[in-house]
């Protein structure tokens, strides 16, 4: 993985996000904190989890404590989107400043008891693919909400990035 990739794919990353809280801005209060979520209890639950994890693996890339997040800013989309929009910002600082040394050190993992540690660059792919997964949960329970999402094809928003229009 060099710095590129893992750019282009917390660009698609942002933008995928993106379009995950402009369809949970459209839920009611009650839509937002019914229990409907098989992983995290409720729509705000698991958005809150996923910018949760976003940041945490961020800070242990940086080699900064993790305090966790307050959540009392998070208790709506637009909280979370405030938080999202800057995580995305200090996300993208970081990765440009990567060079092939950097991704491939060491970070000591503060998980459970032992010594665990990763390279850089797997942690903002597991970041990634965390968010990913995340989406995917996402989408199905927000169908059953009545708010589907759009398609998060990672294609599409090449085709956009590159100025072309989706031929389908």
């Amino acid at each position: 993985m060099n710095r590129e990739g893992l750019a282009a794919l917390y660009t698609y990353n942002a933008y995928a996000n993106d379009l995950v809280l402009d369809t949970a801005a459209q839920l009611t209060e009650e839509e937002l904190t019914r229990q409907s979520s098989p992983s995290h209890s409720t729509v705000g639950a698991l958005l809150v989890h996923m910018l949760e994890c976003e940041a945490f693996f961020l800070s242990c890339c940086q080699g900064q404590p993790f305090e966790g997040l307050e959540h009392a800013e998070l208790s709506s989309v637009a909280g979370i989107r405030r938080r999202w929009d800057n995580l995305w910002e200090e996300q993208r600082q970081f990765i440009a400043t990567l060079g092939e040394q950097d991704l491939g050190r060491e970070i000591l993992l503060p998980f459970g008891k032992g010594q665990s540690h990763l390279p850089v660059w797997q942690l903002l792919v597991q970041a990634f693919v965390h968010s990913t997964h995340h989406r995917g949960e996402l989408s199905i329970v927000l169908s059953g909400l009545g708010h589907p999402l759009p398609t998060l094809d990672i294609i599409l928003h090449f085709f956009a990035q590159s100025g072309q229009e989706w031929p389908g």
